[in-house]
Parts: structure tokens; C-alpha cells; sequence
């Protein structure tokens, strides 16, 4: 198989693990074993004991750097196409760092940004770092919690208010005619810088640099309008439509800079980028595609993911991206094995989907609802339409079997459900990868 994408397919062939840099193998042999883990939540680890003859493929991701601070300051020194951030801006700019959604390791990020605006002569009051709404039931932490304690609160933190007509202002008219409201702080500033992660997304392919600024930073009818079921049937690579008017307004606020940071394993980041947007969004989808897409030759009987909790806890979205990886790789009527530490209760999308006696009833309903779970609610129906789901969680058992799953209530459950001989792929951090069956 091309890539990294090494699958066993049959007896004598040495298992592989992807997604490390070493590939460690197994030489063949009846009761010979091998002993994988596979990482969930916070602190959960599940531990298989892999037999070699079986058909077998596990992708645990990239480890996260433990420098992205120290790596960050190289990078803005010595830009990608674009000259050092210090010499990009002058001391009395006002300057925006528009954040987007689902960024990891936010305060180092905003910690290295800090120390060359301050070194370049920037007070501390001209930065604003600014950020879309969360998902309800979720708390942003601060994301300047690094800065040196005498800049902390004079550094400005603000969480965009969609809803406050106050809050926006007018752009301009895309191409098709649609008017752009943004952020009233990001017409009015000198110097936008998109922080976010380059990754995959069911509507805009691929999320990241632009991305940072539409729709989460526009007003809420604009917010209602973008969300939707995605684009099953396209590839991350095909062209979206609103990948295209996400970078058709970056164009029109005239953003240039972006410091970006593809995921890694554990919630946090296996590389950070920056310098000008094109060549950083390019970079990046590189490394994206290198270290977060996972090909197998023919659909599996059973698919093993575990999703990793990011700082800000595991989300219904998380679970939705994760089973859709899953259910692209898995046989009708196969088995789809979920490990999380979730314990948020069901949005409203959701919520009619438990009020439904089949996953395949509700998906006709969920479609016309605008809330901000459909997405969510879309991808969790299809899987359980598609495969048997089983669910590890933090929730009461009850709220999952009405989802149209079955609850487990520990990872040894999970662990029976592995002990058969089926064609098997364990997925770790599963919300960030993108799987596909590529023959060989």
C-alpha cells in the first residue's frame, strides 16, 4: 500500500503500527502476540493483545510536540514567504488574533506570539485574541494564562457575541452577492493573525488558516446558514463552496498572516506553522494528509475508536467526526466500537434522534432542524444505521440506547468485543483522521 498505510492481510505478514515514526513488527508465529494501546479521554487506555495471522491495522497519529513554543519562535522569525512577524507590524497596530474553534495549545500559541510583540514594542492593550462561541455546555479556559503576569489581564480576551448586531460590522458582498458581516475588532484592526489547526472538516474538507475568521467570527444567521449534514461523498481534496467563500472573505478583510498548528495525539500539536496563509494552509495539508489519513485496501468487520479529550472536554461533535471515520471503513452490519470519557447530555438534534424507534427514521427529521448538534446528530444516526455501535461514555446507559446505541459501561466490555477473529483497525484520537478505502 502506498504511504504509511500498511494493512496484514493475511497470515505470516508482520503487523505494523502507524502513525510512529519507528515501525515496530512481530516476527510471525503461531501464539506469538503483540500488545497494543489504544488511548482515550483523558487518562483511559484500552489494552489489546494482537494476534499475528490476524488482519489487523491500528493508527494511533502523530505524538504531540512538547516544544510548540520554542518551535513557534523559529517560525515567526523565519516565516514561511513572508517576512519576521516583528517586522510585519509596528508598535502602535492594533492587532487581532481571530482564534479558531478546536485549537490546540492556544496559550502557547498566544505566549509566543506575545513575546515578539512585545519585543517589537507593542503595548500590551493593543492585542486582542479573540474567539467564536463555544458549543453549549463548553467553557473556553484562558488562553493567556502563559503571559507574563504583568501583561495577563491588559491583554485583551473577548468571546465574539454573534447575536449583538453591536458586535458586527459590514465587510463587503462576495461574488455570489452575499453580504459579510464580521467582527466589528477585525475591520477595525491593523493587523489580523488567523490561529487555528490545520484538519479535516465534513463541510469546508479541510479546516484551517481562514477558516479562523468565517463563519464562527460573523453574525448568527450566518452561523445558522453554514451548518449542515456535509459532503459525504466528497474527498477532503475536492472543492467546496464554502471553503471557497471562507477564503474569498479572508481576501476581502485582507489578511495575510497565520500561525497554525497541525493536531497530534493527546490534544496537542505534532507541528505549528506560520507565515503567509496560502503556504501555510499548503504546508500543512501536507503533514495533515501524512500523519491523519488512514487508508485500508477493503472495509473491515470491526472498527475501534477512541477519542482523545482536548482542553476543553469531549464533545457530541468529537463523537460525530469519530464515527464517521469509522463508518468509512466498516462493512454494513460490522461493528463500531467507541471510547470516550463524554459526559455531556444530548443538544437537540440529538435529542430527537432518541425519540425515534430507528437511527434511519430520524435522519429525515434531523435534516431540517438548524441547530448547532445537526451535524453531530447526522453523522451518529448514519453510523447507526449503517453498523452495530457500541459506546463507552460518562453517560447513564439509558440516553445511549436511545440514540440507537448500546452502552458499555467499561473497557472490558470493549475488550470482548474485540477478542473474535474479524478483520479489525483501531483508530486512536479518531476525531482528527480521515479514513478511506484505497485497494491496493
Amino acid at each position: 500500500m502506498a504511504g504509511l498505510g500498511l494493512f496484514m492481510v493475511t497470515a505470516g505478514i508482520l503487523p505494523y503500527i502507524r502513525g510512529e515514526k519507528t515501525v515496530p513488527g512481530l516476527s510471525p508465529g503461531v501464539g506469538a502476540g503483540m500488545q497494543v494501546e489504544l488511548s482515550y479521554g483523558t487518562a483511559g487506555r484500552l489494552q489489546v493483545q494482537v494476534d499475528p495471522q490476524r488482519r489487523f491495522v491500528v493508527h494511533r497519529g502523530p505524538v504531540s510536540r512538547s516544544d510548540v513554543r520554542a518551535r513557534l519562535k523559529r517560525q515567526l522569525s523565519a516565516p514561511l514567504d513572508f517576512p519576521p512577524l516583528e517586522q510585519a507590524c509596528l508598535p502602535d497596530d492594533r492587532i487581532v488574533l481571530a482564534v479558531d474553534r478546536e485549537t490546540p495549545c492556544l496559550p502557547e500559541l498566544v505566549a509566543g506570539i506575545w513575546e515578539v510583540l512585545s519585543q517589537r514594542g507593542v503595548p500590551a492593550e493593543n492585542l486582542l485574541v479573540l474567539q467564536p462561541v463555544p458549543p453549549t455546555g463548553t467553557t473556553l479556559p484562558d488562553p493567556r494564562r502563559l503571559l507574563p503576569l504583568a501583561d495577563r489581564d491588559r491583554v485583551h480576551w473577548q468571546i465574539h457575541d454573534p447575536a449583538d448586531p453591536k458586535a458586527q460590522a459590514y465587510l463587503a458582498t462576495t461574488a455570489r452577492g452575499e453580504r459579510i458581516y464580521l467582527a466589528r475588532e477585525l475591520i477595525d484592526a491593523d493587523v489580523t493573525i488567523a490561529v487555528g489547526a490545520i484538519a479535516f472538516d465534513p463541510l469546508l474538507g479541510c479546516r484551517g488558516t481562514h477558516s479562523a475568521f468565517f463563519p464562527g467570527l460573523s453574525n448568527a444567521e450566518t452561523i445558522v446558514a453554514a451548518r449542515g449534514e456535509g459532503h459525504r461523498e466528497l474527498d477532503p481534496d475536492d472543492i467546496r463552496p464554502q471553503r471557497q467563500t471562507v477564503d474569498e472573505v479572508a481576501w476581502l478583510l485582507g489578511t495575510l498572516f497565520a500561525v497554525q498548528v497541525v493536531p497530534g495525539a493527546g490534544g496537542g500539536a505534532a507541528d505549528v506553522f506560520a507565515g503567509a496563509s496560502e503556504s501555510v494552509f499548503r504546508r500543512g495539508r501536507q503533514l495533515l494528509n501524512e500523519y491523519w489519513r488512514v487508508p485500508v485496501p477493503e472495509r473491515v468487520d470491526l472498527v475501534v475508536v477512541g477519542i482523545d479529550a482536548p482542553e476543553g472536554g469531549t464533545t457530541w461533535d468529537h463523537v460525530g467526526t469519530a464515527l464517521a471515520s469509522a463508518q468509512r471503513i466498516v462493512a454494513r452490519g460490522g461493528r463500531l466500537v467507541v471510547l470516550s470519557d463524554l459526559n455531556r447530555e444530548p443538544g437537540p438534534a440529538l435529542d430527537l434522534l432518541r425519540r425515534h424507534h430507528s437511527a434511519r427514521e430520524a435522519l429525515s427529521q434531523i435534516r431540517k432542524l438548524g441547530t448547532e448538534d445537526i451535524l453531530a446528530a447526522m453523522q451518529i444516526a448514519s453510523a447507526a444505521d449503517w453498523a452495530r455501535v457500541f459506546f463507552l461514555s460518562q453517560l447513564p446507559g439509558d440516553v445511549i440506547d436511545e440514540l440507537s446505541m448500546a452502552p458499555l459501561d467499561h473497557e472490558r466490555e470493549a475488550l470482548k468485543l474485540l477478542a473474535g477473529d474479524e478483520s479489525c483497525v483501531l483508530l486512536g484520537a479518531a476525531q482528527h483522521a480521515w479514513t478511506e478505502i484505497r485497494p491496493e
